[in-house]
């Protein structure tokens, strides 16, 4: 396995476009030629001529997989070209594929530094089997350790996206063999062991019914209309209009998120859906909320007419 920088000393010419090739084998399954030209804007004949170097380089990484009309990933005996850095390699399916941050990761144009990122180890291998069923369409295996669940037996899963809400990598998916009536899931990353990909068995190809299309709380955009929580004084909400970049002597907000993801908005932006209720009373501790939900009922009834 080369680092980026032995990669570039062995082949100062093609690093770039060789990692790229590595890259999208190892994540996506696949790599096209028309991928190669697009990313580096060259000539089929000079992208050709790049996988061909690849091939030559990793002969047991990559072949030509009519059924997809790609080049494809051999997986019994598929080898990195490089390491990939699990949250890098997100971050480049996220934004796209950024050579800087093979070479140098930690490097910045100006002082950076990430605050309370968890360590929580993210395997890549497990994240490459994840990605390339997303891009495939097809179900993996694994035991996920579930925050709210001790069940922790081997799931079917058809991962469909992959998401990041500020602190940790997620995928959304569909549940086959959920023990309740809801199959559209998210999933931590970190939280899927053993994981195994069935790419080729046609029992574990993705239905029509197992996809981002047919997710309806993926597809349901929801209006949240929102208003900096009664609790907080004046020196709070100048703070909140501030944070969120609402306007002077405003109070409100309206935003616009997938019913899917409603509920890690609610908790990252510390909104509180209970505080319209006259009959409300707050339990435990006091929640320091910035926001309280104005048109809450309306959400549920669009929501529940959505199932």
């Amino acid at each position: 396995m080369y680092t980026y920088k032995s990669l570039k000393d062995s082949h100062p010419k093609s690093a770039d476009r060789l990692s790229f090739i590595d890259f999208m084998l190892k994540f996506t399954g696949i790599i096209r030629r028309a991928d190669i030209s697009d990313m580096f804007n060259l000539s089929d004949a000079a992208s050709s001529k790049i996988l061909s170097e690849y091939s030559e380089l990793c002969p047991k990484n990559i072949e030509y997989n009519r059924s997809v009309r790609a080049n494809a990933i051999v997986r019994d005996s598929y080898k990195s070209l490089l390491e990939f850095n699990a949250d890098t390699a997100l971050g480049m399916l996220a934004n796209g594929f950024n050579k800087n941050k093979l070479s140098s990761p930690n490097k910045t144009t100006i002082p950076f530094e990430r605050i309370g990122q968890i360590p929580n180890n993210l395997e890549t291998e497990s994240i490459a089997k994840i990605t390339r069923a997303i891009n495939g369409k097809y179900a993996i295996t694994c035991c996920y350790e579930s925050e709210h669940s001790s069940n922790h037996e081997e799931r079917v899963i058809v991962p469909l996206a992959i998401m990041h809400d500020g602190t940790n990598w997620m995928f959304r998916g569909f549940h086959r063999n959920s023990p309740s009536s809801v199959s559209y899931k998210i999933f931590h990353f970190s939280r899927a062991k053993n994981v195994i990909e069935h790419f080729n068995q046609k029992k574990y190809k993705g239905t029509s019914e197992e996809t981002l299309e047919s997710d309806k709380e993926w597809n349901l955009i929801l209006p949240l209309q929102l208003k900096i929580h009664k609790d907080r004084d004046e020196k709070d909400a100048m703070r909140i209009r501030t944070d969120f970049g609402i306007e002077d002597g405003s109070n409100e907000l309206t935003i616009f998120i997938r019913a899917a993801l409603l509920w890690l908005v609610e908790r990252k932006w510390f909104i509180d859906k209970e505080a319209h209720k006259q009959d409300f009373k707050k339990k435990g501790n006091k929640q320091f909320y910035n926001f309280q939900l104005l048109n809450a009922d309306m959400i549920e009834l669009v929501k529940e007419s959505n199932r």
